[in-house]
């Protein structure tokens, strides 16, 4: 057998394969030395300072708001209303009337004991002066007075419910809304509407958990909307000497003036809850989370010869608080520190940086 031509073949083969194997190679080397001429990933921040601050830690807890002049008003007395002399909204002055139930018949009664009573005592002073001479028993003259302290007696009781008929303003204040008008019949306890005073001053009822901090009247609490946004200061007026049993919580009322805060809205109340800290503060943008905890971004100085003079460094802290949308922090970072600030979110540990700017403290 010719062994010539296989051996032609196998050796055309393995230089075609050595040849394509070449080309493949120079392509590849050629493709690398391109890719290495892009400059390395970088993300573009801005940089802020770690400065020093004080930190008081602090608990939020929920309060209500209360204004000092409130009433509910609801009909003492089942009856038709004859008269709502202010519309809702308006300013009620103190003792004006601001409901009026029909009370002809009650009137009636009191005109007819008016006049019995007056009968009475017309013969009880004649009576009297017929005892002189002898002309009239006592008993007489007992059974008068007595009568006459019996219609004097129903005719207060007429006009502590003829009182109730109608409905006085105790202070000055805003009227609420109702939806009665003329002519409805309300019945005993039925509410009409509220009287809100027009002082400034509002109360702020929260209870504070067993074993979180003592508070003392005249201590000072930070009042804050629902939102976070800070409204005032408020002076502690009165707290509770006994915790509820159901949740092991004492009441604690404060003061403040803050006209734009409504009855029963709730609000947010900062409470102090241990000694003051010297700690570090950075935005709170600057602080990211991973599986290992808080940390922050220090811009530190890059190698000789990178495409950028500075790189992140992942740097792990402590958050011991919030406030003014900056974060207090302990950990691995110096006062004067450049951290990243904006674009913080998008860095990972020792990836190249270009700051947009170093002059921002905020």
């Amino acid at each position: 057998m010719n062994k010539r031509p296989w051996m032609l073949t196998a050796i055309i083969c393995v230089s075609v394969t050595a040849a394509l194997s070449g080309i493949k190679f120079l392509q590849i080397s050629k493709a690398m030395a391109f890719m290495e001429s892009f400059p390395p990933p970088s993300e573009s921040i801005t940089v802020t300072e770690v400065r020093a601050d004080v930190w008081e830690p602090t608990r939020l807890l929920s309060g209500t708001v209360r204004s000092p002049e409130y009433l509910v008003i609801s009909a003492e007395m089942a009856g038709r209303v004859v008269e709502l002399p202010y519309q809702s909204g308006d300013v009620v002055p103190e003792g004006e009337p601001i409901l009026v139930l029909f009370d002809d018949d009650l009137e009636a009664q009191r005109a007819a004991l008016d006049a019995d009573l007056a009968l009475v005592n017309t013969q009880l002073q004649r009576n009297r002066t017929l005892e002189a001479d002898s002309l009239v028993s006592q008993d007489q003259l007992d059974v008068l007075k007595a009568r006459s302290l019996s219609l004097t007696a129903q005719i207060a009781v007429l006009d502590a419910r003829l009182s109730r008929m109608t409905v006085r303003a105790p202070f000055t204040g805003s009227l609420g809304i109702y939806a009665q008008r003329a002519g409805d019949l309300m019945r005993f306890g039925e509410v009409l509407t509220t009287l809100t005073g027009l002082s400034p001053l509002r109360w702020i009822d929260f209870k504070v958990p067993q074993g979180l901090t003592e508070l003392h009247v005249g201590d000072r609490v930070q009042i804050r909307n629902i939102a976070g946004v800070i409204i005032g200061d408020a002076s502690i007026i009165a707290v509770s000497d006994v915790f509820s049993e159901g949740t092991r919580t004492y009441d604690v009322r404060a003061q403040l003036e803050a006209s734009g805060l409504k009855h029963g809205a709730l609000v947010q109340v900062a409470v102090t809850t241990g000694p003051s800290e010297s700690l570090m503060s950075v935005p709170a943008r600057s602080v990211r989370w991973d599986p290992e905890g808080a940390h922050t971004f220090v811009v530190v100085e890059s190698d000789a010869g990178d495409h950028l003079p500075n790189r992140a460094a992942l740097k792990r802290v402590e958050v011991r608080g919030e406030r003014d949308n900056r974060f207090f922090i302990r950990g691995d970072v110096q006062l004067g520190d450049q951290v990243a600030d904006q674009g913080a979110f998008k860095l990972k540990d020792g990836i190249l940086v270009n700051i947009q700017s170093r002059a921002t403290r905020g």
